[in-house]
């Protein structure tokens, strides 16, 4: 992975600016407004996409309350798009995340069940009946930290020179360029659409595509790959 300096630098040269020889220290306008452009990008592109590189898998032993202050962790950034809290005791999913209309009515009811549910209230995950200290739950979660410093902690922006980061360098460079010429007042469609187009691809080979299933699906239900069209020779 290129460095931020190198980033920069390319940015630089696609844009016809001097090319600088540090950034985060630097002592004149144009490299430290792309660091701050870059680290826009970054913060954008860890949002739209579930990356492998920020997608993290954490199991924990749950306090005997309702609330686990501790979870989710610090660098949490969002749940992935199909999060689930796993019983692992129970060896299924806990039923959530339940909306707070649900969850109210749950906790008036005050019910108690082999089922495991849970919410996020506060930024905190909560689970009800109340868990047990021998229990133990995982999930995955995006993390914020889309870069990395030379000792190779998560950092959530570029702050030196030799940080690099987790996502597409390229794509950062790409996404430098179109936002560069949109602060200047130039034409920056072509560059935004290159972009873009890269992004997809980049998306496309982080995950894979997903294999299609064609035959009748089980009595329980269809598979979630399951598609029911036709397919004509």
């Amino acid at each position: 992975m290129k460095t931020l300096l190198q980033i920069v630098q390319d940015i630089c040269k696609e844009t016809g600016q001097p090319r600088p020889s540090v950034v985060a220290s630097a002592t004149t306008e144009t490299p430290l407004r792309m660091m701050r452009m870059v680290n826009r990008a970054g913060r954008q592109l860890a949002i739209e996409h579930d990356w492998q590189a920020l997608t993290t898998v954490t199991t924990f032993t749950p306090t005997a309350t309702q609330v686990q202050a501790s979870h989710p962790p610090a660098g949490f950034l969002r749940f992935t798009s199909q999060t689930q809290l796993w019983d692992i005791g129970n060896k299924r999913p806990a039923v959530g995340p339940l909306s707070p209309q649900k969850w109210l009515r749950l906790v008036v009811d005050s019910q108690q069940s082999i089922d495991k549910y849970w919410t996020m209230i506060g930024g905190q995950i909560n689970i009800l009946p109340v868990p047990a200290t021998t229990d133990s739950f995982v999930y995955a979660y995006q993390t914020k930290y889309w870069a990395q410093n030379a000792a190779l902690a998560g950092v959530e922006a570029f702050s030196a020179d030799d940080d690099t980061p987790l996502i597409s360098d390229e794509l950062l460079i790409l996404e430098g360029i179109w936002r560069w010429k949109q602060a200047l007042g130039l034409d920056y469609a072509e560059d935004m659409a290159t972009a873009a187009r890269y992004k997809e691809m980049a998306i496309a080979a982080d995950r894979g595509p997903r294999i299609l299933t064609l035959d009748r699906p089980f009595r329980s239900g269809a598979p979630d790959t399951f598609w029911p069209g036709t397919i004509t020779p």
